[in-house]
């Protein structure tokens, strides 16, 4: 099902796996205001979504994304403070790593600036090998700001600095050894992979692989105490109560599939 309710993206949902376009191909799929505020509506959306369980990024014609649109960015003084580019691109990147779905980025074509902070905040990077990552502000005059939490997060301290002080063009293999980028192939391999990966995980217990995301996030960097051993113990303990976890485990010792609840979307 194709939904037309955005100007600069585009959804599609079929079977729980919904495809998130990014839509302004004349411009490279560059990140304007309009489709900031649109991807942030749509992941409010789909957070609630019962329909929608695992999403997959793209990006429609050449590039899957070119960046910050440098045409808005060079007028942000002119505009009040929440709509100028450094508040809009935080709350933007902030949504995507606090999405709590199984997210795929499925890139090709040119991945520059803004568009790592997409990537970074991904579960699974996948990339047409001739993909081109840059992370490019330094030749005009910026900093990759906005995106460096959630860069640095995923890919380290001196690999951040490698990328992000030389700006080098790098492709899809040297993405997958700088950990920016998980599997690389021809377009056609990604194709069947990624539908196989996301079918696979529409097949999961929603609910629990949200809990599951919201697990590691709150326990990476942690120090193993008393306190995060009670936290996980206790998570546990109120999830074995909730209706999936009864439906998994009583589907499970009578060898069927299970047949999940679904949450009505408040």
């Amino acid at each position: 099902m194709l939904m037309e309710n955005y100007e600069t993206i585009a959804v599609e949902k079929k079977d729980y796996i919904c495809t998130l376009w990014l839509a302004r191909p004349e411009k490279r799929n560059a990140i304007n205001r309009q489709m900031a505020a649109e991807l942030v509506l749509f992941l409010a959306s789909a957070e609630d979504d019962p329909h929608i369980r695992v999403v997959i990024l793209r990006g429609q014609g050449d590039y899957f994304c070119a960046g910050g649109d440098l045409k808005w960015m060079s007028q942000s003084d002119s505009l009040p403070p929440k709509e100028r580019s450094g508040r809009v691109l935080a709350e933007l990147y902030l949504s995507f790593f606090r999405f709590p779905k199984p997210l795929i980025a499925l890139v090709h074509g040119a991945a520059m600036g803004g568009a790592l902070g997409m990537i970074a905040n991904s579960d699974f990077v996948l990339a047409e090998n001739q993909t081109v990552f840059s992370f490019s502000e330094v030749k005009l005059g910026l900093i990759p700001s906005t995106i460096s939490p959630f860069v640095i997060k995923r890919i380290g301290e001196l690999n951040a600095r490698q990328l992000m002080l030389s700006a080098a063009k790098i492709n899809a293999a040297e993405a997958i050894g700088f950990r920016l980028a998980d599997k690389a192939g021809t377009m056609g391999q990604l194709e069947q992979y990624v539908r196989e990966l996301a079918i696979e995980m529409a097949g999961n217990a929603p609910e629990a692989m949200k809990a599951c995301k919201r697990l590691i996030q709150h326990v990476a960097g942690k120090d193993i105490d008393f306190e995060l051993s009670k936290y996980t113990a206790d998570l546990l303990t109120k999830l074995q109560k909730g209706e999936e976890a009864q439906e998994g485990m009583k589907a499970f010792l009578e060898k069927r599939k299970p047949a999940w609840p679904e949450k009505k979307k408040e």
